[in-house]
């Protein structure tokens, strides 16, 4: 079944709509989750601010120089950056732990969050008054890592669960995509097998015209020809070449009754195992001779082991045997293999092989592309393999003879 560059496209840009609204809805969470973590880091910075607005006021009315002393002590925590003290709006102390970094805030409340190249950093900024009313301000300024931690591993979440999400994407479109092909592939097989059945109700009425209006006459024809042969003389070679070639078209044309019969009627099938060293040595003699003397190679594969109707199986095999010869090949080999738990039985022959056009309807009733054949041998194998459960398929190449491929 051939997939139109259209249906690609569609799955392709399907696959794409997907991994971006999926990118996008993704984002959003991750922002989600950044903004929480913000959220929690301010809170906590109120807290602190709480406690220093007071403890800072305290320690003021002893005089600057404990507070300083304190601001000192809390500058040599590892994670604060920076600390300052404000007097009248005018620096009275500062340290950094980056030579010229204070970003101080200008009037933006008691607790921010900003980054910066070192970092996220969260400032707390506490205003007091002392005894004299003059205000004053402390700013501890500290690294809040766990807001990068956060949006690090939103960012590696955001990429997995995208890239996951594309993957389940692209498996689905793949399975739509398989399934969309095998239902297309079924669709086929049940028309070509509701086309088969229409061809076989009409071979049934053309089989029972047969029957009707030729088998009995050329029964009394033969009862005929069995009462005169005695009476010929054997001496006469003209009459006995006459004789011999009555008698030959008569089975000819019984045999291709019989072949027509055979594609209508059920085919009871006998499933048992098969010997087959021996079932193909009790073949061999049968198309010894064929064509221009036909050599046939088997190759059959240690253990393999086949259940199936011999006969049937036998009668399809020589089928395809004779119409390599027939063709002119010179060389058949018959190739036997075990295959996905299945058994795949090969010919192929060095004959001319099947032109394109032919190859598609060597099975179809009644089509034959030999002078003398009657349409009938390959649409009775393809019937019996698909009795047996099977399938039967051809290939070929001009100039590089005919492969047939049995399943079962």
């Amino acid at each position: 079944m051939r997939v139109s560059a259209r249906y690609i496209i569609a799955v392709a840009a399907i696959c794409l709509a997907g991994v971006i609204i999926f990118y996008f809805l993704n984002l959003g969470s991750r922002r989600a989750v950044e903004s929480r973590a913000v959220a929690l880091a301010v809170s906590e910075g109120e807290t602190i601010e709480k406690v220093l607005g007071p403890a800072a006021a305290k320690l003021l009315d002893g005089g600057e120089a404990q507070l300083v002393r304190f601001m000192d002590e809390i500058f040599a925590n590892e994670q604060v950056v920076y600390v300052a003290l404000r007097s009248a709006g005018s620096l009275r102390h500062a340290a950094s732990k980056f030579e010229g970094y204070l970003p101080l805030a200008g009037g933006s409340g008691p607790v921010r969050t900003f980054d910066s190249p070192l970092g996220t950093i969260l400032e707390v900024t506490a205003a007091l008054r002392d005894h004299s009313g003059k205000g004053h301000s402390v700013h501890i300024g500290y690294f809040f890592s766990a807001i990068d931690e956060i949006r690090r591993a939103a960012r590696r979440s955001l990429l997995l669960l995208t890239l996951l999400q594309a993957v389940v994407v692209l498996v689905l479109a793949a399975f739509l995509f398989r399934f969309n092909r095998q239902l297309g592939r079924k669709e086929l097989e049940i028309q070509k097998e509701k086309e088969e059945k229409e061809k076989l109700r009409e071979v049934s009425l053309i089989t029972a015209g047969i029957n009707h209006e030729i088998r009995n006459p050329l029964h009394s024809l033969y009862l005929s020809y069995q009462m005169l042969e005695p009476r010929l003389d054997p001496a006469d070679a003209e009459a006995v070449f006459h004789s011999q070639a009555l008698k030959r078209e008569i089975k000819r044309i019984q045999g291709i009754i019989e072949r027509f019969s055979h594609l209508t009627r059920a085919l009871p099938v006998q499933r048992q195992p098969i010997d087959l060293p021996r079932f193909f040595a009790d073949l061999r003699p049968e198309w010894t001779g064929l064509g221009n003397g036909l050599q046939v190679g088997i190759d059959l594969e240690p253990g393999a082991v086949l259940v199936s109707d011999r006969d049937l199986l036998a009668q399809v095999l020589d089928n395809i045997v004779r119409n390599a010869a027939e063709s002119g090949a010179g060389h058949a080999a018959i190739r036997l293999r075990r295959h996905k738990g299945a058994v795949e039985i090969t010919v192929h022959d060095d004959g001319p092989g099947i032109p394109a056009e032919q190859l598609k309807s060597i099975f179809d009733p009644f089509v034959s592309f030999k002078p003398s054949g009657s349409g009938i041998g390959l649409a009775l194998a393809r019937r019996i393999v698909t009795q047996l459960g099977g399938r039967i398929e051809a290939t070929s190449v001009p100039g590089q003879g005919a492969e047939f491929t049995i399943i079962l």
